[in-house]
């Protein structure tokens, strides 16, 4: 978000806010940290999640704007369910209190706004969420030059006119003023005890800054100065490395002080890194993902827009991402209600698709939010919606994935492989994007980690993870992966996973070539008699051609009598020669003990030369699939059906069992699935979400957007649940239609006979 687009938000006030309710006093964690999360480069201590409080895990979001609302409309906002909702103490401009630390008080709030906010805050039992505008605040810009973010490679100090731009500019969080704005905080917290949670806009370095603060700091750490910005240097890599580490201990320092004033304050605030395909292109990031663990809840501005890719499986997945950058605990998802984005603005829109883009969120964990203020047409339809996720609050919350496969989405590959914001799309998001794309319209339990995650506690918990094209990966995390596959679990791997290290420097082969079964052996060239030599140039550096030489059109084959070629494979595929158009690369089989059960060839030419698409070992107690051929990218970038059922083939077969639960659905349908432990035991929870668009695909593709004005009902789902599970009761909510449980000799299923847009079939488990 550029700087006029945050100043014209913030001084709407339309800053983030939550629906909350407790159903019990909040209570004081015993701790600020939990668990431990693995180390990254240039880490100074241990990394513990953040310990958030109680009164978080059963806040169901819907509801922004309290602030600029009359008494009228505030209450009927906590009618439909807002219980945390912003309220501003400090602006880009002014403080609205007296403060001992910027001493501009506003002269257009009244002395006494505050103080009667949060009394009817509290008496209409609203959780007050604190807002200050961290990067932006005119008086320390004007008083403190060396505070000044310095974007570019120069000692220069950005000048401003105040007088014509009186917001002056950004402020650099990674030095002095980083200690300043939590001094501030502290303060505001002191002063005002009532304040339960504090939200910012724009809590990030900017990915890089060159003020005279960072440069000592950077070289009294390192020993080296700064360098330019350019991914393809290791040593600017090493930088944001380092820039990520000081990020994440001023959320560190600001957890510690706060919590010493109010245990059970919280951080429910935006993020810039969890999710929305707009921030995905910040490259250089601007933010850590793993600074997410260091926030109470995170909030991610939810767009389906066309710069947002909004008619894809883009948006589903921004919503399983942000719940996995919090360990899946508690993070929130704000679904904009705009018809575009260029230009911004919700002209004719459906109030029903604000209902849909609500209960996808929640489909994928994620907790919606919403600004409550709507245009006069849009306010009831609004209003119905957060109605209709109250209805559901009990099997919202307090909740976690029912684990089976794994798809990991690596924040390292993002920034250090893909490198660059106009091509980290086709280079690595369209593996993830592809991959995520074939298990939902597939309907495989997948849980959406990060790489983080990737350590043997976290794994145990799966039978089988999915690497498409993780390339960055260091030596604990494939350690792990190694571990996991040698003691029985199941590998999907693509391209160049485990190629480079956590800097995004490249290894002369995959350091998980013992487990793929394969050696690297280059890029795959249009050649009669191709070279196995490396290239010797790759092992210190490669460039922007280095993606561009591994995409080709060929003919893919398929060997008939593999796990591939079953059910509707053998209808599309069986022995036939079809077209794949995407990213591949040349590997060698390690021994005779690997299979090959898909091979392609360069189409269109003489050379008749098969090389390895597919390859499959047994690694220890542990099945692997390796890809050598960009399937996952393929099917979101060219699709085909048969690059969706042979990534099923693969996950399944690696998996080395069927999933515990299935669905039979249209592709149409997601389905994901929640485990709930309450008074009375564990129930699983099953969420159907019919994304049926029937104007879908009518537009300018590169232009749509889902804008959906009525609904076709899906009828019969059928869900088979393994005989692992004991149930004793399958109810559809939030319908409270009892379901009839069938016996068979797998285990049980249950049907549900209609689907609108959202419901969800909730599974009592016998104790």
């Amino acid at each position: 978000m550029n700087c006029l687009n945050l100043l014209r938000r913030i001084l709407c006030l339309c800053c983030v806010a939550v629906l909350a309710e407790s159903t019990a006093s909040a209570q004081a964690p015993q701790k600020i940290w939990d668990r431990e999360i693995a180390a990254q480069p240039f880490d100074r201590q241990a990394f513990h999640q953040v310990a958030i409080p109680d009164w978080l895990q059963d806040t169901l979001g819907c509801g922004y704007t309290l602030s600029v609302m009359n008494t009228v409309q505030r209450e009927l906002a906590v009618k439909h369910g807002v219980r945390l909702s912003e309220m501003g103490f400090v602006d880009p401009f002014y403080t609205y209190y007296d403060s001992q630390l910027l001493k501009r008080r506003s002269p257009y709030v009244p002395p006494d706004r505050l103080e009667k906010d949060i009394a009817e805050y509290k008496r209409l039992g609203v959780r007050i969420l604190g807002v200050y505008p961290p990067c932006l605040q005119a008086e320390a810009y004007e008083l403190h030059p060396d505070w000044r973010r310095i974007a570019t490679n120069t000692t220069e100090i950005p000048q401003t006119d105040m007088v014509k731009f009186p917001h002056g500019g950004m402020l650099c969080l990674l030095g002095p003023y980083g200690d300043f704005f939590v001094d501030v905080l502290a303060e505001i917290l002191t002063k005002f005890p009532d304040v339960d949670a504090f939200s910012f806009d724009g809590l990030h370095y900017g990915g890089v800054c060159y003020c005279e603060h960072c440069r000592k700091n950077y070289r009294a750490e390192t020993g080296s100065e700064i360098p330019n910005t350019d991914l393809n240097d290791i040593e600017f890599r090493k930088y944001q490395h380092w820039a990520d580490r000081r990020m994440e201990d001023l959320v560190r320092r600001m957890q510690t002080r706060l919590k010493g004033i109010k245990p059970d304050v919280a951080l429910v605030t935006w993020t810039t890194n969890a999710g929305r395909y707009g921030h995905f292109l910040s490259i250089p990031r601007n933010m850590p993902t793993r600074m997410n663990l260091l926030l109470d809840a995170p909030d991610q501005e939810f767009w389906m827009d066309e710069s947002n890719r909004g008619t894809t499986i883009v948006p589903a997945f921004a919503n399983a991402y942000i719940w996995a950058c919090t360990n899946h605990r508690v993070a929130f998802s704000e679904p904009y209600i705009l018809s575009h984005g260029n230009p911004y603005g919700n002209d004719s829109f459906p109030p029903t698709e604000i209902q849909r883009r609500m209960l996808l969120a929640a489909t994928y964990g994620a907790t919606p939010s919403i600004a409550v203020i709507q245009a006069e047409n849009l306010q009831q339809g609004l209003y119905d919606c957060m109605d209709e996720l109250q209805r559901r609050k009990e099997w919202l919350i307090r909740k976690q994935p029912e684990r089976w496969a794994a798809l990991v989405m690596s924040d390292n590959t993002r920034n250090f492989y893909g490198r660059s914001a106009g091509q980290v799309e086709e280079r690595y998001l369209a593996n993830v994007f592809g991959t995520f794309r074939a298990v939902v319209e597939e309907h495989l339990p997948t849980t959406v980690i990060n790489d983080w995650n990737l350590n043997a506690e976290d794994l145990a918990r799966y039978k089988v993870l999915i690497l498409p094209n993780t390339a960055c990966l260091d030596q604990q995390q494939v350690a792990a992966v190694r571990e996991f596959v040698a003691n029985g679990g199941g590998l999907v791997a693509s391209l160049d996973a485990s190629l480079f290290d956590e800097f995004g420097t490249p290894r002369d082969n995959f350091a998980l070539s013992d487990v793929f079964g394969v050696d690297y052996r280059g890029l795959l060239t249009n050649a009669a008699e191709p070279s196995d030599a490396l290239d010797v140039n790759f092992a210190k550096s490669i460039g922007p051609d280095y993606w561009e030489k591994r995409k080709n059109v060929f003919d893919f084959r398929q060997d008939p009598d593999s796990f591939l070629n079953q059910g509707k494979m053998r209808t599309y595929v069986h022995r036939q020669q079809v077209t794949f158009k995407g990213p591949a690369v040349k590997v060698k089989a390690a021994s005779t003990s690997q299979t090959i059960p898909g091979t392609i060839r360069f189409k269109g030419t003489p050379d008749v030369t098969d090389h390895p698409a597919i390859v499959t070992q047994q690694f220890g107690k542990g099945r692997v699939v390796y890809f050598a051929a960009g399937l996952d990218a393929g099917y979101y970038l060219y699709s085909y059906p048969y690059q969706r059922l042979a990534l099923k083939h693969a996950i399944t077969w690696a998996a080395n069992e069927s999933p515990p639960i299935q669905v039979k659905a249209p592709m149409c349908v997601h389905s994901t699935i929640m485990r709930q432990q309450t008074e009375q035991g564990s129930r699983l929870v099953v969420h159907l979400f019919n994304d049926l668009n029937t104007t879908a695909h009518h537009a300018l593709p590169v232009d749509d957007v889902p804008l959906r004005e009525e609904t076709v009902p899906i009828h019969e789902i059928e869900i088979s649940i393994d005989a692992r599970y004991q149930v004793s009761k399958a109810v559809q909510q939030p319908e409270g239609l009892e379901l009839r449980i069938n016996k068979n000799d797998a285990g049980l299923s249950v049907m549900v006979p209609k689907l609108e847009i959202h419901s969800m079939v909730v599974l009592e488990l016998a104790k």
